[in-house]
Protein backbone atom coordinates (compact mmCIF):
# COMPACT_ATOMS: atom_id res chain seq x y z
CA UNK A 1 0.00 0.00 0.00
CA UNK A 2 0.75 3.48 -0.57
CA UNK A 3 0.70 6.34 1.37
CA UNK A 4 -0.40 9.33 0.13
CA UNK A 5 -0.40 12.65 1.99
CA UNK A 6 -2.46 15.38 0.29
CA UNK A 7 -3.13 18.75 2.34
CA UNK A 8 -4.57 17.41 5.67
CA UNK A 9 -5.96 14.17 4.49
CA UNK A 10 -3.87 10.75 4.05
CA UNK A 11 -5.08 8.07 2.96
CA UNK A 12 -4.69 4.82 5.39
CA UNK A 13 -6.53 2.26 3.00
CA UNK A 14 -6.46 1.41 -0.60
CA UNK A 15 -7.64 -2.24 -1.99
CA UNK A 16 -7.50 -2.93 -5.65
CA UNK A 17 -10.52 -4.55 -7.18
CA UNK A 18 -10.28 -7.45 -9.75
CA UNK A 19 -13.31 -7.73 -11.82
CA UNK A 20 -14.26 -11.47 -11.38
CA UNK A 21 -17.55 -11.55 -12.78
CA UNK A 22 -19.83 -10.21 -15.04
CA UNK A 23 -23.53 -9.35 -15.36
CA UNK A 24 -25.59 -8.81 -18.22
CA UNK A 25 -29.24 -7.45 -17.11
CA UNK A 26 -31.10 -4.61 -17.67
CA UNK A 27 -33.05 -2.41 -14.75
CA UNK A 28 -35.98 -3.87 -15.62
CA UNK A 29 -34.74 -7.42 -14.97
CA UNK A 30 -32.61 -7.17 -12.41
CA UNK A 31 -35.53 -5.17 -10.26
CA UNK A 32 -37.91 -8.03 -11.35
CA UNK A 33 -35.71 -10.93 -9.98
CA UNK A 34 -34.43 -8.68 -6.92
CA UNK A 35 -37.65 -9.77 -5.16
CA UNK A 36 -37.33 -13.55 -3.58
CA UNK A 37 -40.81 -14.58 -4.26
CA UNK A 38 -40.38 -14.06 -7.88
CA UNK A 39 -36.64 -15.21 -8.19
CA UNK A 40 -38.28 -18.65 -6.57
CA UNK A 41 -40.82 -18.43 -9.30
CA UNK A 42 -38.40 -18.33 -12.03
CA UNK A 43 -37.07 -20.86 -10.79
CA UNK A 44 -40.17 -23.21 -10.73
CA UNK A 45 -41.13 -22.14 -14.57
CA UNK A 46 -37.32 -22.39 -15.69
CA UNK A 47 -37.58 -26.52 -15.10
CA UNK A 48 -41.13 -26.90 -15.98
CA UNK A 49 -44.28 -24.67 -17.01
CA UNK A 50 -47.30 -24.02 -14.72
CA UNK A 51 -50.54 -22.71 -13.93
CA UNK A 52 -50.54 -19.98 -11.02
CA UNK A 53 -52.28 -22.82 -9.09
CA UNK A 54 -49.08 -25.29 -10.04
CA UNK A 55 -47.08 -22.05 -9.00
CA UNK A 56 -48.54 -21.26 -5.79
CA UNK A 57 -48.49 -25.08 -4.70
CA UNK A 58 -44.69 -25.44 -5.52
CA UNK A 59 -44.02 -22.01 -3.26
CA UNK A 60 -46.46 -23.65 -0.35
CA UNK A 61 -43.49 -26.37 -1.14
CA UNK A 62 -41.23 -24.05 -0.15
CA UNK A 63 -42.68 -22.37 2.35
CA UNK A 64 -44.20 -19.58 0.73
CA UNK A 65 -47.67 -19.02 1.27
CA UNK A 66 -48.74 -16.60 -1.37
CA UNK A 67 -52.64 -15.85 -2.51
CA UNK A 68 -53.30 -16.27 -5.98
CA UNK A 69 -53.81 -13.09 -6.65
CA UNK A 70 -50.06 -12.02 -5.49
CA UNK A 71 -48.61 -14.97 -7.54
CA UNK A 72 -50.48 -13.44 -10.89
CA UNK A 73 -48.82 -10.03 -9.42
CA UNK A 74 -45.38 -11.06 -10.08
CA UNK A 75 -45.94 -12.94 -12.92
CA UNK A 76 -46.77 -9.92 -14.26
CA UNK A 77 -43.88 -8.09 -13.01
CA UNK A 78 -41.81 -11.40 -14.65
CA UNK A 79 -43.23 -11.19 -18.01
CA UNK A 80 -42.91 -7.21 -18.21
CA UNK A 81 -39.21 -7.92 -17.91
CA UNK A 82 -39.38 -10.80 -20.59
CA UNK A 83 -38.26 -13.47 -17.95
CA UNK A 84 -41.62 -15.30 -18.46
CA UNK A 85 -44.03 -16.49 -21.13
CA UNK A 86 -47.65 -17.29 -21.34
CA UNK A 87 -47.03 -21.12 -23.40
CA UNK A 88 -50.65 -22.63 -23.81
CA UNK A 89 -54.35 -21.93 -22.58
CA UNK A 90 -56.54 -24.72 -21.17
CA UNK A 91 -60.03 -24.85 -21.45
CA UNK A 92 -61.48 -25.62 -17.89
CA UNK A 93 -64.72 -25.95 -16.81
CA UNK A 94 -65.83 -22.42 -18.96
CA UNK A 95 -63.28 -20.73 -17.84
CA UNK A 96 -59.11 -19.93 -19.40
CA UNK A 97 -56.25 -21.86 -17.83
CA UNK A 98 -53.24 -20.55 -18.52
CA UNK A 99 -49.65 -21.93 -18.32
CA UNK A 100 -46.33 -20.10 -17.85
CA UNK A 101 -42.46 -21.05 -18.27
CA UNK A 102 -39.43 -19.61 -18.19
CA UNK A 103 -36.91 -19.12 -20.94
CA UNK A 104 -34.19 -17.86 -18.44
CA UNK A 105 -32.08 -20.17 -15.78
CA UNK A 106 -31.37 -18.70 -12.52
CA UNK A 107 -28.85 -19.81 -10.63
CA UNK A 108 -28.71 -17.90 -7.53
CA UNK A 109 -25.60 -18.45 -5.63
CA UNK A 110 -22.87 -16.56 -4.03
CA UNK A 111 -19.50 -17.74 -4.08
CA UNK A 112 -17.92 -18.82 -1.19
CA UNK A 113 -15.13 -16.42 -0.27
CA UNK A 114 -12.27 -19.02 -1.08
CA UNK A 115 -13.70 -19.70 -4.39
CA UNK A 116 -11.07 -17.87 -6.71
CA UNK A 117 -7.63 -19.46 -4.66
CA UNK A 118 -9.43 -23.33 -4.81
CA UNK A 119 -10.36 -22.40 -8.30
CA UNK A 120 -8.06 -20.76 -9.92
CA UNK A 121 -5.99 -23.05 -12.22
CA UNK A 122 -9.91 -24.13 -13.71
CA UNK A 123 -10.43 -20.49 -14.26
CA UNK A 124 -6.81 -19.55 -15.71
CA UNK A 125 -7.98 -22.86 -18.19
CA UNK A 126 -11.35 -21.38 -18.83
CA UNK A 127 -10.24 -18.04 -19.32
CA UNK A 128 -7.72 -19.57 -22.12
CA UNK A 129 -10.03 -21.86 -23.94
CA UNK A 130 -12.80 -18.54 -24.07
CA UNK A 131 -10.48 -16.28 -25.08
CA UNK A 132 -10.33 -19.05 -28.34
CA UNK A 133 -14.11 -19.17 -28.48
CA UNK A 134 -14.33 -15.08 -28.18
CA UNK A 135 -11.59 -14.75 -31.14
CA UNK A 136 -13.33 -17.16 -33.61
CA UNK A 137 -17.19 -15.72 -32.66
CA UNK A 138 -15.21 -11.69 -33.41
CA UNK A 139 -13.90 -13.34 -36.41
CA UNK A 140 -16.45 -14.86 -37.86
CA UNK A 141 -19.19 -12.82 -36.90
CA UNK A 142 -18.05 -9.36 -36.66
CA UNK A 143 -19.87 -7.43 -38.60
CA UNK A 144 -23.38 -9.10 -37.10
CA UNK A 145 -21.83 -8.70 -33.69
CA UNK A 146 -21.48 -4.60 -34.58
CA UNK A 147 -24.89 -4.45 -36.47
CA UNK A 148 -26.42 -5.40 -33.11
CA UNK A 149 -24.46 -3.45 -31.08
CA UNK A 150 -25.33 -0.39 -32.99
CA UNK A 151 -29.09 -1.44 -32.63
CA UNK A 152 -28.83 -0.96 -29.10
CA UNK A 153 -30.27 2.09 -27.40
CA UNK A 154 -27.62 4.74 -25.86
CA UNK A 155 -26.77 4.95 -22.45
CA UNK A 156 -24.79 7.68 -20.60
CA UNK A 157 -22.08 5.74 -19.28
CA UNK A 158 -21.65 3.18 -22.45
CA UNK A 159 -19.80 3.22 -25.61
CA UNK A 160 -19.93 1.33 -28.42
CA UNK A 161 -17.21 -1.21 -27.27
CA UNK A 162 -19.35 -1.72 -24.54
CA UNK A 163 -22.21 -2.68 -26.62
CA UNK A 164 -20.04 -4.89 -28.67
CA UNK A 165 -18.59 -6.33 -25.62
CA UNK A 166 -22.38 -6.97 -24.38
CA UNK A 167 -23.22 -8.80 -27.72
CA UNK A 168 -20.24 -11.06 -27.44
CA UNK A 169 -21.57 -12.33 -23.55
CA UNK A 170 -25.13 -12.61 -24.65
CA UNK A 171 -23.88 -14.80 -27.27
CA UNK A 172 -21.49 -16.52 -24.82
CA UNK A 173 -24.47 -16.92 -22.00
CA UNK A 174 -26.84 -18.09 -24.63
CA UNK A 175 -24.31 -20.92 -26.07
CA UNK A 176 -23.33 -21.82 -22.32
CA UNK A 177 -26.87 -22.27 -21.62
CA UNK A 178 -27.51 -24.66 -24.81
CA UNK A 179 -24.64 -26.32 -24.02
CA UNK A 180 -25.59 -27.22 -20.54
CA UNK A 181 -28.87 -28.39 -21.85
CA UNK A 182 -27.66 -30.52 -23.79
CA UNK A 183 -27.41 -34.77 -22.64
CA UNK A 184 -23.48 -34.89 -22.81
CA UNK A 185 -23.02 -31.74 -20.21
CA UNK A 186 -25.49 -33.61 -17.98
CA UNK A 187 -23.75 -36.56 -17.89
CA UNK A 188 -20.20 -35.18 -17.30
CA UNK A 189 -22.30 -33.99 -13.98
CA UNK A 190 -23.14 -37.50 -13.10
CA UNK A 191 -19.49 -38.81 -13.86
CA UNK A 192 -18.02 -40.07 -10.54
Amino acid sequence: MVTYICGNMTEVFEKPVKQVEILTTDAGRAKAIGDPIRSAILHILSEKEGSIADIRAKLGRKGIDIAPTTVRHHLDILKKAGLVELTRLVDSRGGMLKYYASSVRLIGHKAPEDFDEKLKIAIDEAGDGILEILRKIVKNHKDAIKDTAKSLKPCPYCSEKHFMEYVILEVMNRGTAKAMQDKKFKALLEEK
